[in-house]
């Protein structure tokens, strides 16, 4: 029994290692801080849940530990079983009504929704991974309280997918149930509504209530570009009401933004608190292989044309700042081509380089003058280490604070995926997260020396403080 138990241990532990080089490690300590392999048997590994924690809340990280089993060579078939610690006898409640929910008369809504963006045609990554399983899990669980994945926040660089995920929750979940209630909207266009109800004709109780109504009753509320709320505070309360309504009713409540809660300005701490009362999902740019498999998937809707593996390599590797910018460079070389039928010799890399593509790469030429590299010498200039102590397994608060400096303005200033920051580093995704967060927090609150030294920093490498924002 004591071999077995100290088996069951060793594995879980192994794989909360893994977990937390695909998760935040905040993320780990928050849903499985405090669990343990209690048991191995008949291929069924039993980890005991603390009494504050609920077994449903681990549901949506079931293909993460599924992966992580296999990476650490468990036998094929092992699963995970979750069972309380201390389970407490408790009387059964009844479901809370859903006020107005589907069935009591409410017309089912799919308000906003592009049909054509859905999670079969969005390509997964190492940099989108853990956003597009919470997607597909709140999108099959809308308003899940065990799961604590609501509300569901994700963020990251404009053009790597966070709409197209938002739309993918939608339509899954209309297909999933007909009845729901799914609407779209943007910050801006919340906004315009609000000024409306205020306006001169708007002002009429009607028209603030339909406002209310239409806000406060979907069962899925989905909100685009979360950030251009920042410092409207009439509109902060309103929405604040509104997440209040519907996160006490159990509906669904999914965000995207350019950056984490705590990075938006002027956004008032009670919204930021509620915003990172779910999960918090980081989007990141795609790395090449992701690029490439984008690429692949759209020109399948040209049958008409093709393209050498040599050109799509080349868009890959030139055009990596966004999936925006990657699918419009295609669209350009698609059109071009189609210009020469039955001859794809015309599209060459020289021609697309020097003439086709022309805007496209100046335009990554701007964004991708920075390197990795640019940055860790100067951060190594500027606090007198060496690239070897930077990369070094050193925690001295010496070489630690140069690194995570390092690691965050390689986040702001440069188009690198966090997973090539990782390597450019020698550290892992949680590692990175983590670093940048931590700079992150201490150049908000204002500490002298952060704030010094980015500015140094930042100036040195031909940018400004705004660009860190």
């Amino acid at each position: 029994m004591a071999n077995e138990m100290a088996q069951a241990e060793a594995l879980w532990g192994q794989i909360l290692d893994e977990l937390k080089e695909v998760l935040s490690e905040v993320t780990v300590l928050r849903y499985f801080g405090g669990t343990a392999g209690v048991s191995l048997a008949d291929g069924v590994l039993t980890v005991s849940v603390p009494e504050d924690k609920d077994e449903g809340q681990l549901a949506p990280f079931e293909t993460f530990v599924g992966n992580a089993l296999v990476k650490v060579g468990a036998p094929v078939g092992t699963r995970v079983a979750y069972r309380r610690a201390a389970p407490v006898a408790r009387a059964k409640e009844a479901p809370a009504a859903r006020p107005g929910g589907v069935g009591e008369g409410r017309a089912p809504v799919g308000g906003g929704l592009l049909p054509h963006l859905t999670f079969a045609n969005f390509v997964e990554g190492p940099g989108n991974q853990f956003p597009l399983v919470m997607a597909r899990y709140v999108a099959q669980h809308p308003g899940d309280e065990a799961s604590r994945t609501n509300p569901l926040f994700m963020h990251g660089p404009t053009g790597v997918g966070k709409t197209h995920l938002l739309h993918a929750i939608g339509n899954m979940a209309r297909e999933l149930n007909p009845g729901l209630r799914v609407l779209y909207t943007t910050s801006e266009q919340l906004m315009n509504e609000y000024m409306h109800q205020w306006s001169v004709g708007g002002q009429s109780d009607n028209a603030k209530e339909a406002f209310r109504e239409k806000y406060r009753t979907p069962d899925i509320l989905l909100v685009d570009d979360i950030q251009y709320m920042a410092g409207k505070t009439g509109l902060q309360t309103e929405f604040f009401n509104i997440f209040n309504a519907l996160k006490d009713a159990h509906r669904q409540i999914v965000m995207t933004s350019d950056r984490a809660p705590t990075e938006i300005p002027d956004l008032v701490d009670r919204l930021v608190s509620r915003f990172q009362s779910g999960i918090t999902a980081d989007v990141d740019i795609p790395a090449y292989e992701t690029r490439m498999n984008i690429l692949l998937l759209k020109l399948r809707a040209h049958p008409d044309v093709t393209l050498g593996q040599d050109i799509l390599e080349f868009i890959a590797r030139r055009v990596s700042s966004s999936v925006r910018a990657l699918e419009g460079a295609l669209s350009t070389t698609v059109n071009y081509a189609r210009l020469f039928p039955g001859n794809p010799g015309a599209v060459t890399v020289e021609v697309l380089e020097k003439s086709v593509l022309r805007g496209y790469i100046q335009n990554e030429e701007t964004f991708v003058r920075l390197t990795c590299a640019d940055i860790q010498k100067a951060v190594c200039d500027y606090f007198g280490v060496t690239l070897e102590e930077l990369l070094g397994k050193s925690r001295e608060k010496k070489i630690a604070t140069p690194r995570q400096i390092g690691v965050f303005l390689c986040r702001k200033l440069t188009p690198s995926s966090t997973t090539e920051i990782g390597r450019a580093f020698n550290r892992n995704h949680a590692t990175i997260l983590y670093s940048s967060s931590t700079v992150q927090d201490l150049y908000k609150k204002g500490d002298h020396e952060t704030a010094t030294a980015l500015k140094t920093l930042a100036e040195r490498l031909g940018r400004t403080t705004g660009d860190l924002n």
